[in-house]
């Protein structure tokens, strides 16, 4: 159920009014963060693998969440009866799995294992050829976003977003504290997030979304 729990809430977040969406968006936001933050399973063949998305994609991924949230479609296609948090969830894995493909992180044909709520009740989005241009696009993205940093920056993306290094063995390649390592990680997401946002590939549904807490 949407907060308010009532039909003119439902009737208003279907027809895309402004301030319900917004309100979803504040009640939903960090419980969708911090459900992304968590380790995926997913099956490769006869492997299976426990991932996580990399710090640049949590906010990407974060942010994609709710552009499909709030399309037309899915906004007509929640009934008001099911808690929204699990379908809003469902849109979240889907979404974390899509880039975790897209960023060749896992293979196409991966399969994700986790339950995710209400997932026979989303509605399905297709995957065609044009999946492979998208994992082409992320990667340029990624390079043009790493190329325009500075070395010390680009160092540490490489370590923990490109090689999967955690924040302490980061730290000790780099000789740096963990804290300073978080405090640098945190400022290169915001900078992805623009980067994106620059580029026209992150889409924003409301006017400054991003900025909510």
């Amino acid at each position: 159920m949407l907060p308010g729990d009532d039909r003119s809430v439902l009737q208003a977040f279907r027809e895309g009014d402004r301030a319900t969406l917004t309100r979803v968006y504040r009640t939903y936001s960090p419980q969708v963060a911090r459900y992304l933050a968590r380790r995926f399973s997913v099956r490769s063949g006869s492997s299976v693998h426990s991932i996580s998305l990399g710090a640049l994609d949590l906010d990407a991924a974060h942010q994609e969440t709710f552009v499909r949230a709030f399309r037309p479609a899915m906004r007509q296609a929640y009934d008001g009866v099911r808690p929204y948090l699990g379908f809003l969830l469902t849109l979240a894995r889907s979404t974390a799995v899509d880039l975790l493909r897209a960023s060749g992180r896992i293979a196409r044909e991966a399969v994700p294992l986790d339950d995710a709520p209400e997932l026979a009740h989303a509605p399905t989005e297709e995957h065609g050829p044009e999946e492979q241009a998208l994992k082409a696009e992320v990667r340029t993205l990624v390079r043009q976003f790493l190329e325009g940093l500075p070395e010390e920056a680009r160092a540490l993306a490489q370590l923990r977003f490109m090689e999967g290094l955690s924040q302490e063995a980061a730290a000790a390649r780099l000789q740096l504290t963990r804290g300073e390592v978080r405090v640098r990680e945190r400022h290169l997401r915001t900078q992805f997030t623009e980067h994106l946002l620059a580029r026209g590939w992150l889409d924003v549904p409301l006017d400054g979304m991003e900025k909510l807490p």
